[in-house]
């Protein structure tokens, strides 16, 4: 009886591979966020450096930087979830 045995992990396989490509556009906006984050970061030391007003353009780069991640995010989830809401 291999016949079921191979149709139960192709189903299987099926679903993990299902799982993960709904789950892609939230990974690519865990990587956004922490993008935005970092390069703010990096922005606001080299406007530091140049401005002489050591740490608070890295501050507010930082602060920036995650409140334009986390509006992605949460732009990319009601986007998710309004799709899954409409499936229903």
């Amino acid at each position: 009886m291999p016949g079921p045995q191979i149709e139960k992990d192709e189903d299987k396989k099926s679903s993990y591979f299902s799982s993960m490509r709904k789950a892609g556009p939230l990974f690519g906006s865990g990587v956004q966020l922490a993008a935005s984050v970092v390069i703010m970061f990096f922005l606001g030391k080299w406007a530091d450096s140049e401005l002489d007003t050591k740490p608070w353009m890295m501050l507010i780069g930082i602060f920036f930087g995650t409140t334009a991640g986390l509006y992605n995010f949460f732009k990319t989830v009601n986007r998710i979830e309004k799709g899954n809401n409409e499936l229903k």
